[in-house]
């Protein structure tokens, strides 16, 4: 693998690590995932990125390092300072920040109202042109304006943490030893409660409902999940609209289903390719690549 690697990239996260090896053509020949979050593990950062990447390759590399994320906070190496929206995206590969040999991506802030963001941005810059609306879901789910390559704003919905936590603990945890099954139906209704804003229904009213025998109770976490991604979207769409979604998985699932029932347009792009890309193309338009 390591005769074809020019470039590794890193999103280290708050949560996860992930790192990709790539040849010259853009293609992954390698990578490693790892439940080691910058705030979820104890430890000197740079000391665990060492190990993590020796573990993996077998040496240190010697071939340039691009990062992305929560690597480049007060948590992590080095904290390097926000960019100020608006931001031709394209002028972003001229910031990135060389510490320790690494070469980090810097993120994003909006002053007014405040707002920023980390590891979105590379994500962001794999989609080139782009124009208009982009959502981009995850525990902070980030809603971005672009005209032609500019990031003119964004706003954060805390709708995935709110989620977890309300689902953990209080009166809207699942009821106890009842398993929880998703049903699509159920999902696409609680997400209709939220999208009349003018008379949308509150959390609580999945706990009523469930007491009230108007929901079976293992769809308890569905219903719950369709009235947040209902709540997120309605606040930023309207039907007919047309947007860029860059998810995976569960969530890219959950959000297409949502927009559907609003009546947006949504065009997809992996969350993961888009990263992977984004770390690419920077490096590259930085000149890291020779």
């Amino acid at each position: 693998m390591m005769d074809r690697t020019v470039l590794i990239g890193v999103d280290w996260g708050s949560s996860s690590f992930r790192a990709w090896a790539f040849d010259d053509e853009g293609d992954v020949v390698g990578a490693t995932q790892l439940l080691d979050g910058l705030l979820t593990h104890p430890g000197d950062p740079m000391a665990r990125l060492k190990f993590n990447l020796t573990e993996w390759l077998g040496e240190w590399p010697e071939v340039p390092i691009i990062a992305c994320g929560a690597i480049g906070s007060a948590e992590g190496i080095h904290r390097t300072d926000y960019l100020p929206v608006p931001l031709v995206l394209a002028d972003l590969a001229q910031h990135l920040v060389e510490v320790n040999g690494l070469h980090i991506v810097p993120g994003l802030k909006q002053m007014s109202p405040p707002d920023v963001m980390r590891g979105e941005e590379t994500q962001l810059f794999a989609l080139e042109e782009a124009h208009g609306w982009i959502c981009l879901p995850g525990t902070h789910t980030k809603h971005v304006t672009m005209e032609h390559g500019r990031v003119v704003g964004f706003t954060t919905e805390m709708t995935g943490e709110l989620r977890a936590l309300l689902l953990g603990n209080g009166g809207l945890k699942p009821p106890a030893g009842v398993d929880q099954v998703f049903d699509e139906q159920v999902f696409r209704e609680w997400v209709e409660r939220s999208l009349d804003t003018e008379d949308a229904a509150s959390p609580f009213a999945v706990r009523a409902a469930r007491m009230t025998g108007q929901l079976d109770p293992a769809h308890h976490t569905a219903a719950l999940s369709g009235l947040l991604i209902g709540a997120d979207i309605a606040a930023h769409y309207d039907p007919g609209d047309e947007l860029t979604l860059v998810a995976d998985g569960p969530l890219l699932d959950a959000y297409r289903m949502a927009f559907a029932t609003l009546g947006a347009e949504v065009d997809e792009y992996s969350a993961e390719e888009a990263t992977q890309d984004g770390l690419f193309e920077l490096a590259d338009e930085a000149g890291l690549l020779g």
